[in-house]
């Protein structure tokens, strides 16, 4: 009666664990359900920042239709689409300049210096150097022409040079971004009729009435969702529709209401949150991490089930001692020598010491470190590492994925009496590939919409917001 009893206490236990394991199906739609919350949240910040920057209704409605005719560029082509880009890069770019020093870009001579340096193929130096001459001749025309604004007076007086010292200025940008083009051009090996398209969706949208700033601002808030897509897209492989984006938009851009800047902060803060929420459930639940958790799974519950001299901890360690050693056990800033082979599942070696090297057990992943803490000096030990007690959601480098299980075969040879080594507190990998145990620290996570303090103007405007770019290289050391 007793082992009925226990069976069906297992069985219901087993149960109840499968049933928190959230299934395909279920991931998937949530998945979906946080990149629409975060499409309506984004569109949101952006919406705000146009209402105040254009509270009147004329102003909205003008804003509204540039921004339906650039939101349904999204149906164009791929080329298309960079191209009208492209345009919009300018406008932000020469929006800024005004806002920053006074400057006014001269487009005309800004896409006159595109095109040519873009049909350049004469030039030899590399593109690196030639981008660093160019950003420095930039640095130089725009403090020049910044001094010149300071002073209203000397503006007046030299009002030649400065239009002078623009035209400069725009050129110089104009052979920027023509040099950019020329080399993504090269790179995704564009046809000629690809090329010809990209060209239609740049003068689609280079020759709008610059001086109409409803009209700029709503073709840039259209092209803001292209670009956010791909952004989201590659950080976090979620899908965001444009619908949704744009009933945000007009849900905003429609209420009479002109918002202050402390409605834009609390909006954007609270985005931020959401954004990185999203971001840490996303990775955790890619498919590419779903796949990984399993295989470390699987191995894990194989292993268990064939050879019983494996044991589990606690934590979720798995190990087997194939040598016990002898003495007391190892401390956690104890300077140990060891000698290890790091592989993954599937046997391949990812990391191995030719020689001992020396580190205490407080400078590793956790697995590694509970592993260290139950040797000896003169063990050996086979330990299993679910991801959470590895790497986990970082990887490490090309040879650790994200969310991997990895196995080591570890060897203690004793504390490490060199006095070097105990004065300086670590020791050097001596000889081993990369070292792949060093702990590492938390990801730093960009957020999805950056706010910046809003300029005091009699519109109150709020300046831009910018998407995440990648996200910062996991360092390997502590």
């Amino acid at each position: 009666m007793r082992k009925i009893i226990f069976a069906l206490l297992a069985a219901a236990l087993s149960m109840s664990l499968s049933a928190q394991e959230p299934d395909l199906e279920t991931i998937t739609k949530t998945r979906a359900n946080k990149a629409d919350s975060l499409t309506a949240m984004m569109a949101k910040v952006y919406a705000t920042q146009a209402a105040m920057n254009h509270p009147t209704a004329e102003a909205r409605a003008t804003l509204l239709k540039a921004f339906e005719e650039t939101l349904n560029l999204d149906n164009q082509d791929e080329d298309f689409k960079e191209g009208n880009a492209l345009a919009n890069e300018y406008y932000k770019i020469s929006q800024d300049m005004k806002n920053r020093s006074g400057i006014v870009l001269n487009r005309k001579a800004y896409t006159q210096a595109l095109l040519e340096r873009y049909n350049d193929t004469t030039v030899t130096m590399s593109t690196n150097d030639e981008a660093r001459a160019i950003n420095v001749e930039a640095r130089h025309l725009i403090e020049g022409l910044t001094a010149l604004h300071k002073d209203s007076a000397a503006a007046i007086a030299q009002a030649d040079l400065i239009n002078i010292k623009t035209d400069s200025l725009s050129r110089n940008m104009g052979r920027f971004f023509g040099l950019q083009l020329q080399s993504a051009n090269k790179k995704k090996g564009r046809s000629e009729s690809q090329v010809a398209r990209l060209f239609e969706g740049f003068n689609n949208a280079i020759g709008i009435d610059e001086n109409n700033k409803p009209l700029v601002d709503g073709h840039m808030l259209g092209n803001d969702f292209i670009g956010l897509h791909q952004n989201i897209k590659k950080q976090l492989g979620l899908n965001i529709k444009k619908e949704i984006f744009d009933n945000a938009i007009k849900e905003v851009l429609n209420d009479a209401k002109v918002p202050t800047i402390d409605d834009f902060n609390d909006l954007n803060a609270k985005t931020n949150a959401y954004f990185k929420e999203t971001q840490t459930y996303a990775k955790e639940n890619s498919p590419e991490a779903l796949a990984q958790k399993g295989l470390g799974k699987k191995y894990i519950e194989n292993l268990l089930a064939t050879d019983a001299s494996y044991t589990k901890t606690q934590s979720g360690l798995v190990y087997k001692m194939i040598t016990p050693g002898k003495g007391k056990k190892f401390e956690a800033n104890d300077k140990i020598k060891v000698m290890y082979k790091g592989t993954h599942v599937d046997g391949k070696t990812f990391d191995e010491s030719k020689q001992p090297i020396t580190f205490a057990p407080s400078q590793v992943v956790p697995g590694f470190r509970e592993a260290l803490l139950m040797m000896s000096p003169g063990a050996k030990m086979i330990a299993v590492l679910p991801q959470d007690l590895a790497y986990g959601a970082r990887g490490a480098g090309k040879d650790i994925k994200p969310f991997e299980t990895l196995i080591f075969e570890i060897e203690t040879i004793g504390l490490d009496t060199d006095e070097k080594a105990k004065a300086e507190g670590k020791a050097s990998p001596a000889g081993a590939k990369k070292t792949a145990l060093k702990a590492q620290p938390a990801d730093s996570k960009k957020t999805a919409v950056k706010a910046q303090p809003a300029k005091k103007s009699s519109a109150k405007k709020a300046s831009s917001k910018k998407v995440a770019g990648k996200k910062s290289a996991s360092k390997r050391k502590k």
